[in-house]
């Protein structure tokens, strides 16, 4: 593979990252569209729509950063996403990746999803064990967490479409959901899949109560800084998953799966890499 350029609205910061990496800089979208293969789309997520749809009509791979996409507002001033009419910012939502899916269709190139907690080596591993061992997951409770997002515009919704839960709960859901297909071929049937979801925001940083010391970001407009959510799959099987801004130590991120015949701590950060209990001595 070769870094052939890089693009962004801010000149003198692409013809830095350029220049150190001795790559061109680009002076539109669409001239390095014009000038590759592929697009590793590193932007807010409110232009990710817009980058991959422009991608694929010119039979270009978009690589997209998490998460895909969501719902950013109605261009009103005085738009907040914290009481927006959530049913408003699902419909929404949807259109917005019925849109790429339908750019898809009619490209010769595929939407390239950058969800890296799938290919961590404690979550390949587990896969390893599902497989080999047949297990059943039961239940799946993980995090993703740290002490706030230093890019500016994740404070507000009309650019990140929302916050822990959508910027950070989306990794250790997908490594749940992916667990969960893996099972389910393992058994030669199809992948298991949610069948309902339930969760809860808060944004505790915004509280009247909240004390703040300076070690935990607290400048958010209308996101949320915590979230929990509820997963009951096909099967009747469970996964709860964390996310927030208010953790301090560096990225908190983990999985534990609790299986029939074994259970498994996959630790991506802080890295003790994988804690397993197995109690049946021929796997």
């Amino acid at each position: 593979m070769e870094v052939v350029g890089v693009y962004s609205k801010t000149k003198e910061n692409r013809e830095a990252y350029a220049r150190k990496r001795e790559i061109k800089s680009f002076n539109s979208i669409e001239e390095l569209l014009d000038n590759c293969d592929a697009v590793h789309i590193c932007t807010p997520v409110f232009t990710h729509e817009m980058f991959t749809v422009m991608a694929l009509e010119r039979d270009k791979y978009p690589i997209v950063e998490k998460p895909l996409t969501g719902y950013f507002g109605n261009d009103s001033g005085d738009f907040r996403g914290d009481t927006a009419p959530k049913m408003e910012v699902l419909d929404n939502a949807l259109k917005s990746i019925d849109r790429i899916l339908e750019a898809e269709r009619k490209s010769k190139a595929r939407i390239l999803y950058a969800e890296n907690w799938v290919y961590a080596p404690a979550i390949q591993k587990e896969r390893e064990i599902i497989e080999k061992t047949g297990a059943q997951i039961l239940w799946m409770h993980g995090e993703e967490a740290h002490s706030g997002s230093h890019a500016p515009t994740y404070g507000y919704w009309k650019y990140s479409g929302g916050g822990a839960m959508l910027g950070k709960g989306c990794h250790p859901l997908t490594a749940a959901l992916y667990l969960k297909r893996v099972e389910g071929r393992t058994r030669g049937k199809d992948p298991i899949k949610p069948q309902s979801v339930s969760a809860r925001v808060h944004s505790i940083t915004r509280l009247e109560s909240y004390i703040d010391r300076g070690h935990i970001r607290a400048d958010y407009h209308d996101i949320d800084d915590f979230s929990l959510m509820h997963v009951q799959f096909q099967d009747g099987t469970l996964a709860d998953i964390f996310a927030s801004d208010i953790i301090l130590g560096g990225i908190h991120n983990w999985l534990e799966v609790a299986a029939n015949n074994h259970r498994t701590i996959c630790n991506i950060n802080p890295n003790t890499t994988m804690q397993t209990y197995n109690p049946v001595e021929e796997y």
